[in-house]
């Protein structure tokens, strides 16, 4: 009897359970709950300044990560490394 039960309840389940497997065009974008914000920081470091670009990711309003980069340091006369 439990056997039963429990066979009816899987197929019940398997029954209720499709998946789809649409496919997302350009004109209709895949809605996600991820962000991703980017800002350029800059900073006086020994005496460069140096521009940083902070990546951070955001899922539902939380931060995960964050990722810092450089980006331009300028040191003296205004010339410059740019990466």
């Amino acid at each position: 009897m439990k056997k039963a039960l429990f066979a009816g309840l899987l197929l019940a389940t398997m029954g209720t359970a499709t998946m789809k497997a649409n496919t997302v065009s350009s004109a209709q974008p895949e809605s996600t709950q991820t962000c991703v914000v980017t800002t350029y920081v800059t900073e006086n470091v020994c005496g460069c300044t140096v521009t940083y670009k902070v990546t951070t990711y955001y899922f539902l309003c939380i931060p995960l990560c964050s990722t810092k980069c450089e980006v331009k340091r300028e040191c003296g006369g205004g010339t410059g490394e740019t990466r």
